[in-house]
């Protein structure tokens, strides 16, 4: 799994404030999420969230983490969108 993908995966989560409500929104199990940020906080080596059974808090690297990681993934997705805009290849069906 891509550095990216579970980089996504903690910002939904902090962003719709728990891992049930991220992966209703984003169509995808909580288990999942779980795996994802799990995977992220050993590929780190460090707790980007403190877990309870009925919520979660952000440590301070999660907050330092965060920040920088929205940052990351906005430019990323601004690239992705210039380049396509400046491929000029046409897409869609003919009719």
């Amino acid at each position: 799994m891509d550095t990216l993908t579970r980089m996504r995966a903690f910002i939904d989560v902090v962003e719709a404030e728990g891992f049930s409500a991220a992966a209703r929104k984003i169509g995808r199990s909580k288990a999942l999420l779980s795996k994802y940020v799990r995977e992220l906080e050993d590929e780190l080596g460090a707790l980007l969230l403190n877990r309870t059974t009925r919520q979660f808090s952000m440590t301070e690297a999660g907050h330092t983490y965060y920040r920088r990681a929205s940052e990351i993934v906005r430019e990323v997705d601004s690239l992705a969108d210039a380049v396509r805009e400046s491929s000029g290849d046409v897409r869609g069906r003919i009719k």
